[in-house]
């Protein structure tokens, strides 16, 4: 029974909708927001359970590869469960939507097609190895990063546009660190479906290296961040104890690994990331 819940909070997205809301949370801790953007989250939970689950519907179950997927064998018994979870996802964006500032319809809306043409078979851009990459990078960083640097602020100072660009920064390197281990869980998948990646261009070996280069330049970041006053001690402190998790979990990254070992730990580290800066903010 707790497996089947497990398994339903894992698959059915509702983890990695949690965790776009632990990143826009950890966002407003390290900056300092005067505003938490509450409304903001919650939006962007319901949009992420909605963008999730729908490509799970233009998944085909075609190729006996696919059915040692412990995640593919969940969404294909349980397409009634997907269904009503897009639903939902729907209806969240659209009743809170209206609590939000309404400046977020023209920020969202090119991310919302982005996302789209991610996983639509008539442009599927998860075809191409390096858009897939930045694809789900620039997203994840636009909704989670800019957009609440953008909606918290109405100043124009260089104050705001260093914090911009170096938490830009920081965020997309994150992101691409900890996206690129899920190509390499992907590979047979992947091949299966002809959708080339990096561990087919590169092999998972210096895919793994990518990934640490990435981990190692958001290290250099939060250092600066700090070095700068951008953020707290309190706040550097806990992003370094995330980042060494995250760091862990890239190096022992296979494709034998389990794919709860990606789904939760992996993605786990955003949701990490987000307690932990909340944590700090409350003991300040």
């Amino acid at each position: 029974m707790l497996k089947r819940f497990f398994d339903f909070i894992l698959f059915g997205n509702i983890y990695i909708a949690i965790g776009a809301v632990c990143q826009i949370q950890s966002t407003a801790r390290q900056l300092n927001f005067t505003d938490n953007l509450f409304s903001y989250s919650i939006l962007t939970f319901f949009a992420t359970l909605f963008i999730y689950n729908l490509q799970r519907v233009f998944y085909s179950e075609v190729k006996d590869v696919n059915l040692n997927s412990i995640r593919r064998k969940w969404i294909f018994s349980h397409p009634a469960s997907i269904k009503i979870l897009t639903l939902t996802g729907f209806i969240g964006v659209s009743l809170t939507f209206f609590s939000n500032d309404y400046r977020i319809l023209f920020y969202l809306s090119p991310l919302l097609i982005l996302s789209l043409a991610y996983f639509i078979p008539a442009i599927k851009l998860r075809k191409s190895p390096w858009f897939k990459l930045f694809t789900l990078a620039s997203v994840w960083t636009m909704t989670t990063a800019v957009v609440p640097l953008i909606l918290n602020s109405s100043s124009n100072s260089a104050l705001h546009l260093w914090q911009l660009i170096l938490h830009t920064s920081l965020r997309f390197c994150f992101m691409m660190a900890i996206c690129i281990p899920f190509d390499i869980r992907d590979i047979a998948i992947d091949a299966s479906e002809s959708v080339s990646t990096l561990p087919h261009l590169f092999g998972e070996n210096k895919t793994r290296l990518l990934a640490l280069f990435f981990l190692l330049i958001y290290i250099v970041l939060i250092i600066l961040e700090f070095t700068t006053k951008t953020i707290s001690l309190p706040s550097f402190i806990a992003l370094l104890i995330s980042m060494s998790a995250t760091l862990i979990l890239i190096i022992f990254s296979n494709s034998k690994r389990s794919e709860y070992y990606f789904v939760a730990g992996i993605d786990g580290t955003m949701i990490l990331q987000g307690v932990l800066m909340i944590i700090c903010s409350m003991i300040k």
